[in-house]
């Protein structure tokens, strides 16, 4: 029989700068910050045990004038080699602008994997965002590759294209 023992700590502290005293927070307890209140939270977990391991943290900050920042982070190996992450930003402005974008990427005896993505709302209304995809399988060695961008106004644009081992243009799998 094969048990795996993981150490899982998990800490989630919330600091606040008024009236809300800061302590720690419990699966399904939430703290509210006064509106208007600067405010941060923060919190991480891991787990090692002999498969692999798995490692999180993510953040929080708002000045409570209505400016708003965030980001997280994630990233796992395994005993087989395989490994992985994604990180993740956002910031939003009192003025309404929002900017955010998020990375993610894996790799394993099979191939590997990334997407990349972004998105910016300004305050006026405008947006646009793109998102990017790359996968390989390392079996076949064919690379599928995707775009996808947004423009209010404009609407989705979508293209993908495939390319084996020496770069020559194949066709991409079907579902």
């Amino acid at each position: 029989m094969n048990t795996h023992k993981f150490a899982l700590p998990l800490f989630l502290t919330l600091i606040a700068t008024s009236a809300v005293q800061a302590e720690p927070l419990l699966p399904g307890r939430f703290a509210e910050a006064a509106v208007g209140s600067p405010f941060a939270a923060r919190s991480s977990a891991s787990a090692r045990g002999e498969q692999g391991a798995y490692g999180r943290r993510q953040g929080l900050v708002g000045d409570g004038a209505g400016n708003v920042a965030g980001s997280s982070q994630e990233g796992f190996t395994t005993q087989s080699g395989a490994q992985g992450g994604r990180s993740s930003r956002f910031k939003r402005g009192a003025d309404g602008s929002v900017q955010a974008d998020s990375h993610g990427a894996v790799s394993g005896d099979k191939g590997s994997a990334q997407r990349d993505a972004s998105f910016t709302r300004s305050a006026d209304g405008s947006a646009s965002g793109e998102r990017t995809t790359t996968a390989t399988n390392n079996k076949t060695g064919v690379t599928y590759d995707a775009s996808t961008t947004y423009a209010k106004g404009s609407g989705v644009s979508r293209s993908a294209s495939c390319t084996d081992a020496a770069g020559n243009s194949v066709a991409c799998f079907s579902r």
